[in-house]
């Protein structure tokens, strides 16, 4: 998938980026930033149809958000694209359905890796190591996604990591998606153990796209050696609501975020992000102010916590992604979008849904058709990710 697709399509002007690079801290407690930058995030107009997304890489990642972002925006909007048409329920089911083929594509373009890797891992010369080892950095790269999507009034938002979605208005808010993916969520700590995995093995997330050490070579670590399934999964949450009039904006906050926060001992992110939200003279500076203010008492936290035996901070500090989203004023609108038609409502919380078989992929591997190798890369190809949790009605 061409790394420019999402290029094509118009930028939202509703909505603003903000972005903190990662950091390590050095002896004199001043922040000495990274160059890389590994997540990416997008916020795309086609017609009408809004997309809001965060795209957190991570293991250098950075090609693996870009692939999946580019990617998922492709299933969505030319792939069969989704439709103002459909039916929410329908619409949930399409977008978990074009999320699991994007990751499947992305397992596909790992082809060729997988099949010089397979090859090499006979090879125990000095090369043959050293040829494994490029390979593992490379197929641990990955990442999580959060995608809201809005058609007319109603807002979808896809979860496949810790990133975090919220809407606000001057007095409440409202977390969206409430089922993080880490180790420390009870639901993903109890799928982790249906596997016969121990969830302390298991680093967050618990689920992305990519990071095929974990998600389709798990059976090379110890610790997973006879587990049932795969300890990370890219099975995404994916949730409806109708937009209440009274949201004024949607803040979505990246894995970084909440990671930093959750560091510096945030119990309520939502509120946190409430209480230093301010709204400033453009979009993308209220962004930015709402993510320096994080990078800042993460520092803070740090600089101080020697004040605190029993208070450790970690002296790196995550990259962190904010976008900031004014809603317009529907309020006249109110009681139109506070009805929903009880057939729509029926069909959403009465149908599961359901996804189409997916075919099994092409791999180029002429002269790789035989012997315990083709064996192995043939099962590595043809796993298909576990459902894990179902989608929140």
């Amino acid at each position: 998938m061409e790394d420019g697709f999402v290029d094509q399509y118009s930028v939202n002007t509703d909505a603003g980026i903000g972005t903190v690079h990662s950091c390590r801290y050095s002896k004199q407690k001043k922040p000495v930033q990274n160059n890389d930058f590994l997540s990416c995030a997008t916020c795309i107009n086609n017609g009408p149809i809004k997309l809001y997304g965060i795209f957190s890489g991570f293991n250098g990642g950075d090609y693996t958000a870009k692939f999946v972002m580019n990617r998922l925006v492709y299933e969505l909007f030319q792939e069969n694209p989704i439709t103002p048409n459909l039916l929410p329920y329908q619409v949930v089911e399409e977008f978990k359905r074009k999320f699991l083929n994007t990751s499947e594509r992305y397992l596909q373009s790992n082809a060729d890796i997988l099949n010089e890797r397979c090859l090499a891992l006979d090879d125990e010369t000095e090369a043959g190591k050293n040829v494994v080892s490029l390979c593992n950095q490379k197929i641990r790269q990955g990442t999580t996604a959060l995608v809201v999507m809005i058609i007319n009034q109603d807002l979808y938002v896809l979860n496949c990591g810790s990133s975090l979605a919220m809407a606000m208005n001057s007095e409440n808010v409202q977390q969206l998606n409430t089922n993080l993916h880490n180790k420390d969520n009870p639901i993903e700590s109890q799928r982790i153990r249906a596997l016969g995995i121990d969830p302390d093995t298991v680093l967050n997330p618990t689920r992305a796209i990519g990071d095929l050490q974990r998600t389709h070579l798990f059976e090379e670590t110890p610790e997973f050696k006879n587990a049932k399934g795969a300890p990370v999964i890219s099975v995404p949450d994916v949730q409806w609501f109708r937009i209440d009039p009274s949201w004024k904006h949607i803040v979505l906050l990246s894995d970084g975020v909440v990671q930093n926060l959750k560091e510096v001992e945030v119990e309520n992110i939502p509120m946190e992000v409430s209480i230093r939200l301010i709204e400033d003279h453009t979009l993308t500076s209220t962004a930015q102010a709402l993510a320096d203010s994080f990078a800042r008492k993460h520092l803070d936290a740090f600089i101080t916590m020697n004040d605190d035996k029993n208070c450790f901070i970690s002296n790196h500090r995550e990259e962190m992604t904010v976008i900031y989203i004014a809603l317009p004023d529907i309020s006249e609108q109110a009681e139109l979008y506070e009805t929903v038609d009880s057939a729509i409502s029926t069909l959403e919380s009465t149908n599961q849904t359901q996804f189409e078989p997916s075919k099994t992929p092409y791999v180029d591997a002429i002269g790789f058709s035989s012997g315990e190798n083709y064996s192995r890369m043939r099962k590595i190809i043809q796993r298909k990710p576990k459902a894990g949790i179902k989608p929140a009605k």
